[in-house]
């Protein structure tokens, strides 16, 4: 529950970012509460478009191929999420930047006001497409059932809205850098565990070997199939007896995606996101 309540959690927040920055930057424009919510449902339905397909294209390939399409679901998602965490940290003032010379520019009457609906659009698929592939993963690792998941997706939808929209009003300026810093933190650990069931996939599928059987066994300690265990096999990537492959997998995706957003965070200050991108 509180991996997808996390997930969702942190892609609602950057959209809301988007659109708070558009609205802010078109006041006087009339009509653009509209604009935005029909952006914002193309973005949705767009993003429900991709949840379809994706359980379609798992059903066709079900048996052996399952465990090679999880894989792929799985890294896709590792891939999106790292992406996100980078691209945010260092192209947040950029970003903010462009949209508020957009918003100027259609109030202006030099761009189209419908571009206002294709940035919001746009915004929105992209974090909901993320969405889907990380609650597809997690229903695939067979960690939590699907109520579950549910529970944490609307938890994290409340939350992240109600946060974007104190952003908005500029009620959490101050937190704004730790807000973003942890959650991004959390997300590269996330995005780690993903890797590593990602690899666990593709043993089972015989695609790779698993270098060592058992590296270590916590199963006494932590039961993998407890509550807490299955939580951790998300959240962490959390398993009592790993295979070499998986730590492999594992310890490389968060050395090098924690090592890119250290070496971002550590640019120029003159180069560097706002706290609102951190």
């Amino acid at each position: 529950m509180f991996p997808t309540a996390t997930i969702v959690f942190r892609e609602i927040i950057e959209v809301a970012l988007v659109i708070g920055i558009v609205m802010a930057a078109t006041r006087g424009l009339p009509g653009r509460v509209n604009l935005v919510l029909a952006g914002l449902g193309l973005g949705v339905l767009g993003s429900v478009v991709i949840a379809f397909f994706t359980e379609s294209i798992s059903q066709a390939i079900d048996g052996v191929g399952q465990e090679v399409f999880n894989a792929a679901v799985m890294f896709t998602a590792v891939g999106f999420l790292s992406w996100t965490v980078i691209w945010m940290k260092t192209h947040g003032r950029q970003l903010a930047q462009n949209l508020k010379a957009m918003g100027q520019d259609v109030v202006s009457g030099n761009k189209s006001v419908y571009v206002i609906v294709g940035v919001v659009a746009l915004a929105t698929f992209r974090e909901g497409a993320e969405i889907v592939l990380f609650t597809y993963g997690m229903l695939a690792s067979g960690a939590f059932p699907l109520s579950e998941i549910v529970i944490g997706g609307i938890g994290g939808l409340i939350g992240g809205s109600i946060v974007g929209l104190m952003l908005y009003m500029g009620l959490l300026k101050a937190a704004q850098k730790y807000l973003f810093t942890v959650t991004s933190w959390l997300l590269i650990v996330l995005t780690a565990g993903m890797a590593a069931q990602g690899a666990n996939f593709l043993i089972a599928a015989g695609v790779l070997p698993e270098l060592y059987p058992e590296v270590w066994d916590t199963s006494a300690i932590l039961s993998g199939g407890s509550f807490l265990g299955e939580t951790l096999k998300v959240l962490v990537g959390y398993t009592p007896r790993p295979t070499g492959m998986e730590l492999v997998f594992y310890t490389g995706v968060l050395v090098l995606v924690g090592a890119a957003y250290k070496f971002v965070s550590a640019a120029p200050k003159s180069e560097k996101t706002p706290a609102a991108a951190e």
